[in-house]
């Protein structure tokens, strides 16, 4: 898998998270979205999705609310 791929597939790795919360949100509110730095295993790293989340935001998929990560 090529890098553009990888990071198209982590964005949609992360747009379905948010699709799987927004069924557990009341119609009206913001989907309340937590990114777990303490965590690591398997699968997307806390820091890619974080990056995920804000190209997602600059590409105008979604809006982060609030932000208050630093994974650098």
């Amino acid at each position: 898998m090529n890098l553009e791929n990888k990071v198209k597939k982590e964005q949609w790795e992360v747009l379905q998270k948010l699709k799987e919360e927004s069924y557990r949100t009341v119609s009206g509110d913001p989907i309340q979205h937590w990114v777990n730095f303490d965590f690591f295993g398997p699968g997307l790293s806390p820091a890619n999705e974080a990056k995920a989340l804000e190209k997602l935001e600059e590409l105008g998929a979604i809006r982060i609310v609030t932000q208050g990560w630093e994974y650098e």
